[in-house]
């Protein structure tokens, strides 16, 4: 009995150790003052990207991958293609013809029509490969939350590992909101 015991302690650190060894590195940052509780509506902005591998996805499906990577998250999520065209309705412009600079003007003068809050991913392709995701406040452009996420130098730069990432996000997302709202009600 005691030789089970031990042996199923054993295989106990065995796996949680091999978890803790394959996940990723990750920083999440509530800004001081933001209040990500009131985010009912996240819009998605077209991502910071410069394809390096050939291999990797290009930014036409990352931005489709962080939108679709949204089905773990419990709040609506309005895709870039959907502000565009809202866009492209409401004031005759498309912003997928313009410059990334004047699109990303005309975006964030427009998005708070579509989501309370907007969120612009930042890819560093280093060494290994980082997303930075920078959740705004709409119409006043406040930054509200920043989550760091940092692939495994054994993933290389695929749609798995770009959308797992991007549903790391969300669920951090969702439970910075979760914590902040239970430490709200705890102040009370």
């Amino acid at each position: 009995m005691k030789k089970i015991i031990q042996m199923l302690v054993v295989l106990c650190l065995v796996v949680f150790g091999t978890q803790a060894a394959f996940a990723n590195a990750d920083k999440t940052t509530v800004q001081d003052g933001a209040d990500i509780t009131t985010i009912k509506r996240l819009a998605v902005a077209s991502p910071r990207y410069q394809q390096v591998d050939p291999k990797s996805p290009d930014k036409t499906m990352l931005t489709q991958i962080i939108f679709d990577a949204s089905r773990v998250s419990h709040s609506y999520v309005a895709s870039y293609d959907t502000v565009a065209d809202g866009i492209k309705t409401a004031s005759n412009v498309d912003i997928k013809s313009l410059d990334r600079r004047q699109a990303a003007k005309v975006f964030k003068e427009n998005v708070g029509n579509y989501a309370d809050a907007y969120v612009v991913l930042t890819v560093a392709n280093s060494s290994r490969t980082t997303f930075f995701f920078d959740v705004y406040k709409a119409g006043s452009d406040e930054l509200l939350f920043t989550y760091e996420i940092r692939a495994n130098s054994n993933e290389g730069n695929t749609v798995a590992t770009y959308n797992n990432m991007c549903e790391q996000f969300y669920k951090h997302f969702e439970r910075a909101a979760t914590e902040q709202y239970k430490n709200s009600l705890k102040k009370k």
